[in-house]
């Protein structure tokens, strides 16, 4: 035991045997550094007097683990508040009753701070050596402390003494009030401000002023009080852009933020050096109730955009504070769909950081676009695709409008950025609606991609907006590298051409094509040359297959029975046959079997070659097991795709043979036309084109008996190869396109008869009009003949009156036949031209009368009434006057002509009478 510890223990009676036997009274070291020093902080007066009388060091300044600062007896007394051992340190000569510690800190610094004794700041402030404003290393003077730890009365007693600095600042620019107000401390605070010499707007280092302090804390009645200075500033803002409402937004003292809010000098928009709005600190921190306060705010700028045009809205969606979000969407006035400097809108930021419940609250709004892109191109979709948000991605797919078939800058598909990022369940949601995904990957040539993909159970037929398919795509590209990939992934073929297959594979247009597909529906295609055609035949091999011949002259001789190679023209021709146990069919047309070049002025069945199918059937191994499978197809059509059967092989034929008819029907319609133009411009002075006309007619009812022989052929052969080789099934599709067949071209040849018809009926018109112009004119013959013979009557009987004396005479027969032929001549030319020369004459007519009623209207008062009656066109209610009044006005201007003259002859014999007078 050390004399320190029996100072702890209060064993005055240990401390004293043990200073009796020497033992060192200022030893060092222990929870206090010395005995006195313990004795100081735990007020053991009477152990104190005992160590005094045993020279301990009054002044010593030893560190202990419970004084770490080397505080001294005095220090640690005042610090707890023992008024009775600071008096007796006092009374004391040599103490130093302003001595500081680590901190700098005086007895009444560590006095007035803990506020414990009165008494004790009292007798330190009646000392002389006693500095009341003394300085700490922090700047902080005893008024300081204990205002900052709401020692109202040891505030109050500090302020009584005449040497004190109510506003003095510690090192980081706060004061006394500062420190009340940020403390919690409405008693100093109110004493403070009584103070003129108190400036209740002073800031600190950090720019922060006692409001800010006390609003950041949340100290609604400091507030309150400094809010009532006239002098105060309520709205100022710090080093940071933070005013006392920001502070009080942020730390979401609700009650604070209303006080603040009645004031008209607070700004509810301020915004801090990052450029943040208080109300958007609110939101960050999660303070509901303040944000609501804020939105009741007329105020308020709901819409307020960063310098990246970032909206609160956008934020709170990108950190999935549904709540703000909410309490945003209530306002009016709110964007809810307004883009950032990249084009992303707040539903982009939810999307892509998986918030499904904000996306769910944006997806309400009416305004808000489900499917908007950014400048990358991406929409909301596609940001929750790319960062594997699958139930965000579910939510958007169930809203109309969002569109999942497109791709980004980087030409990437929600789906292919899905499966980029390894994002499995976002996989499995978009696979089964995307549509351009593998066109895509197509389209660059990605088959690493395009075979990840298809693995993931990608439909290899899916077809996009314009209804291609990928290897649809894969063939405009003239890709083969691609088309023998997505063959090999069971790509269907239907709707390829053999001239696809040629050009894709740069193939000549003579080769054969050959496909074949295994049970996994996997194709392969091969080339064969034209002149190894005869190789080409039945195969043991049981997959499907499909040889396209470039023409029926390729057709392998072997492949045909005698019966085979006769083709009747313009018939449909089906026949069977068997080989090696198995039934083959072969379905053969020449049509239309015609001439090989159409006649300009005469319509003629062309000649477009001979088309032919067949293909093996494969008989079932029990009665019980699956129907006939169709094998081995062959084929002149243009169709390149493997049958899906025997049925589906039949219907390509029909349908070839219904373009075919189409193609007839449009060569006729294309003749008709010629025709037409024909008739209008012989205006029926052709007989021979009536007689055309009616052997087409008689063309047309050959064609519709053709199409009727070839439509039954079908019929019946479909029927026969359904019950036997298809279960008795006969498809509708097949059944359709026979009815079709009979409808659609029975429709063009009627109409190819009407129009026969009406051309006939045209041409028959136009006859009878040259008829009739024939007999009109033929009537005006006879009527000119009739006028002949009755001019020709009296010149007769002069005739024969002046050839009765001397007829033979030369100069009596020699004038009457220059007088005969004169006349017969004049009058024959007149009669054949009667209708051009009246003609001119009523021409001629109207022209002068046209002149001479313009002469009438411009002369006096009575001539220009009746001109203008002759020259009115159209009907009038009153009656035209008769042209013999041109007569009149005619022999009217003949007269004042007449008197013109006159008047002007007699004026110069007047003028010539007076020259002659003159000079005279």
């Amino acid at each position: 035991m050390d004399i320190q510890e029996e100072t702890i223990r209060l064993n005055s009676r240990g401390v004293s045997e043990l200073l009796r036997s020497g033992a060192d009274v200022n030893a060092k070291g222990g929870e206090y550094g010395s005995a006195i020093q313990a004795a100081g902080h735990l007020g053991r007066d009477v152990i104190l007097e005992l160590l005094l009388e045993g020279r301990a060091d009054i002044n010593s300044s030893n560190v202990g683990t419970r004084n770490p600062h080397g505080r001294t007896p005095l220090s640690l007394a005042a610090g707890s508040g023992h008024s009775s051992v600071v008096r007796q340190l006092l009374a004391i000569d040599g103490i130093d009753a302003d001595s500081t510690d680590d901190n700098g800190r005086t007895p009444l610094s560590w006095a007035a701070g803990s506020g414990e004794s009165l008494g004790s700041i009292e007798l330190l402030l009646e000392r002389s050596d006693v500095h009341p404003d003394f300085e700490d290393l922090d700047g902080r003077t005893p008024l300081s402390w204990a205002a900052g730890n709401e020692k109202g009365m040891v505030v109050e007693l500090l302020l009584k003494r005449p040497n004190i600095n109510p506003d003095a600042k510690d090192k980081y620019g706060r004061t006394p009030l500062s420190w009340a107000s940020g403390n919690f401390h409405a008693g100093p605070v109110n004493r403070l401000l009584e103070r003129e010499d108190v400036n209740p707007n002073s800031q600190d280092s950090y720019g922060k002023t006692p409001l800010s302090w006390a609003a950041e804390n949340g100290q609604y009645l400091v507030v309150e009080s400094l809010l009532k200075n006239h002098n105060i500033n309520s709205d100022s803002m710090d080093d940071h852009g933070m005013t006392p409402l920001s502070w009080a937004a942020m730390k979401g003292h609700s009650e604070v933020v209303q006080l603040l809010l009645k004031r008209a000098d607070v700004n509810p928009n301020s915004i801090n050096k990052d450029g943040i709005p208080l109300i958007w600190l609110a939101a960050e921190k999660g303070r509901y109730e303040v944000m609501e306060i804020l939105l009741q705010n007329e105020k308020i700028d709901l819409n307020y955009a960063t310098l990246d045009s970032r909206t609160l809205l956008s934020k709170a969606a990108e950190n999935g504070t549904d709540r703000v979000v909410k309490l945003l969407l209530a306002k009016e006035g709110l964007s809810a769909d307004s883009p950032d400097i990249n084009g992303r809108t707040a539903l982009s930021w939810a999307a892509g950081s998986g918030h499904s419940a904000v996306v769910e609250l944006l997806l309400r709004r009416s305004n808000v676009r489900p499917d908007s892109k950014d400048e990358f191109n991406r929409t909301p979709l596609l940001w929750a695709a790319m960062n594997g948000h699958n139930t965000v991605v579910e939510i958007l797919l169930t809203r109309e409008g969002v569109n999942l078939n497109f791709t980004d800058a980087c030409g990437r598909t929600p789906l292919l950025w899905a499966m980029h990022n390894g994002h499995h369940r976002v996989i499995r949601s978009l696979i089964s609606r995307d549509m351009v995904t593998l066109h895509g990957l197509v389209r660059d040539g990605d088959l690493i991609m395009a075979e990840r993909l298809l693995d993931c159970g990608y439909d290899v037929d899916r077809c996009d907006a314009s209804r291609q398919t990928a290897l649809r795509l894969a063939f405009q590209l003239k890709n083969r590298e691609t088309i023998d990939f997505l063959l090999r992934y069971g790509a269907q073929t239907k709707g390829i051409r053999a001239s696809d297959w040629l050009a894709a594979y740069g193939r000549p247009r003579t080769d054969i094509i050959h496909l074949e597909e295994d049970t996994y529906a996997k194709q392969w295609v091969n080339f064969i040359s034209k002149d190894k055609a005869e190789s080409t035949g039945h195969s043991a091999n049981p997959n499907p297959q499909l040889i396209v011949y470039p023409d029926y002259k390729y057709w392998p001789k072997k492949l045909l029975s005698d019966e085979m190679k006769q083709i009747r023209p313009n018939e449909l021709q089906i026949l069977y046959e068997n080989i090696n146990g198995s039934p083959k069919v072969c379905v053969s047309l020449w049509f239309p079997a015609g001439q090989s070049q159409i006649r300009q002025h005469c319509f003629d069945m062309p000649d477009w070659g001979k088309s032919r199918i067949s293909w093996t059937i494969q008989s079932p191994a029990s009665p019980h097991s699956r129907p006939w499978k169709s094998l081995n197809y062959f084929s002149t059509l243009r169709n390149a795709w493997i049958p899906q059967g025997g049925a589906d092989f039949l219907l390509q034929f029909i349908q070839h043979m219904e373009s075919r008819w189409s193609r007839v029907c449009d060569t006729a319609d294309e003749y008709l036309k010629r025709s037409r133009l024909d008739q209008l411009r012989s205006e029926g002075r052709k007989p021979e084109l009536m007689r055309r006309l009616a052997k087409d007619a008689q063309k047309w009812t050959e064609l519709r008996s053709i199409l009727q022989n070839q439509a039954d052929v079908a019929q019946n052969f479909i029927v026969e190869y359904c019950e036997r080789y298809n279960a008795n099934h006969v498809p509708d599709e097949l059944q359709q396109s026979v009815d079709e067949l009979k409808v659609k071209i029975g429709h063009r040849i009627s109409h190819l008869d009407q129009t026969i018809r009406d051309l006939l009926q045209f041409e028959f018109a136009w006859a009878s009009i040259n008829e009739s112009r024939v007999s009109t004119r033929l009537g005006q013959n006879v009527m000119l003949f009739t006028y002949v013979s009755i001019f020709y009557l009296p010149l007769a009987f002069c005739a024969a009156i002046w050839a009765i004396p001397n007829i033979t005479e030369s100069d009596t027969r020699n004038p009457f036949i220059i007088t005969s032929v004169i006349v017969g001549f004049v009058t024959l030319f007149i009669s054949f031209n009667l209708d051009n020369i009246a003609g001119l004459v009523q021409k001629l007519y109207r022209y002068w009368r046209k002149r001479l009623v313009q002469d009438m209207e411009n002369d006096n008062h009575y001539w220009r009434e009746r001109g203008e009656e002759l020259g009115a066109d159209g009907p009038s209610s009153s009656p035209t006057p008769s042209d013999w009044l041109l007569l009149g006005y005619l022999i009217h201007r003949l007269v004042d002509k007449s008197q013109g003259i006159l008047f002007r002859r007699k004026r110069t014999e007047d003028s010539q009478k007076m020259d002659n007078e003159s000079s005279c």
